[in-house]
């Protein structure tokens, strides 16, 4: 296992707490991390909030989007195409990870980084036609309140910020949710050595490390559990090289090789691959995979 880094450890120790703090003009503040019970509450007052956007005229998405396709804004072809694409990216991917040949590789990413550019164009232009339902109005007034009711002046959480403070706090905590968020990242403090042995040592009952139930944990702490658990089994059930084992990452990703009769198949998709490579002057799709 690495050494830790000192960043994901006070990231860490900020998950634990189930708060973090927050340094603006020269001013401390307190983000109280999102409970998974609060968030079930939320997804009911953005209900509401959409219930009340339509009684008081705004469009739903489907209904904008009707409009826009009688007008010639839109299609349903287009609509297809961002299912398509976001099916085509995510099997690209997954192809391009077992891929090790580096022409084919490169092909593949070529070919990946254009379907990323047209999904990007395609959901731009639909956020565009969009952005003003009652969905998005319902979706924002959730995420307002979400902040309203987790940024506080307090250690001890008591006292909520003033309102004239979110306009301004927002990017910050933005940031800070960003850096929680981020899958490596929470595989890394996972993974990290003062963590990840303590949860091997309480595997069977995990939920004691942090003494919290369903009304009280933070989401990233069910998700830094769950981590934790999914790299547990496979270093406790997999045989794997030691620079794997020694990366969280690596280990999260890691599958077994196949026996020798698959190798031969392997070899042969290979030069398949390459085939169809040159016959498609170098372009390589998911599909071809």
């Amino acid at each position: 296992m690495k050494a830790d880094d000192p960043n994901l450890d006070l990231l860490l120790l900020d998950i634990l707490n189930g708060y973090s703090k927050i340094k603006y003009d020269n001013k401390s503040f307190y983000f109280k991390h999102f409970l998974i019970f609060e968030e079930l509450k939320l997804s009911q007052f953005e209900i509401d909030s959409f219930d009340s956007a339509i009684k008081n005229g705004i469009k739903s998405e489907n209904d904008l989007l009707e409009n826009a396709i009688k007008k010639g804004f839109w299609s349903e072809e287009e609509d297809s195409s961002i299912k398509n694409l976001k099916w085509l990216i995510e099997n690209s991917e997954k192809a391009i990870s077992k891929v090790s040949d580096n022409a084919i590789k490169k092909s593949m990413m070529n070919s990946l980084d254009k379907d990323k550019e047209k999904l990007s164009e395609l959901e731009g232009r639909k956020l565009s036609i969009v952005k003003h339902s009652a969905e998005n109005l319902a979706s924002r007034k959730k995420q307002s309140k979400t902040l309203q009711d987790n940024i506080y002046v307090d250690e001890d959480l008591t006292e909520h910020v003033d309102k004239d403070y979110l306009f301004y706090l927002v990017p910050v905590i933005g940031n800070k949710i960003e850096e929680i968020n981020n899958k490596n990242n929470m595989l890394k403090m996972a993974y990290s050595q003062f963590f990840f042995e303590t949860f091997a040592l309480m595997y069977r009952d995990p939920l004691k490390m942090i003494n919290k139930d369903l009304y009280n944990m933070s989401i990233w702490q069910k998700n830094l559990l769950s981590y934790a658990s999914a790299l547990f089994n496979k270093v406790r059930n997999l045989d794997m090289p030691d620079d794997v084992r020694e990366d969280a990452l690596k280990v999260y990703n890691f599958t077994p090789k196949e026996e020798d009769p698959s190798k031969e198949k392997v070899t042969h998709g290979v030069s398949d691959l390459r085939e169809k490579m040159s016959q498609k002057g170098g372009k390589l799709t998911a599909e071809d995979f």
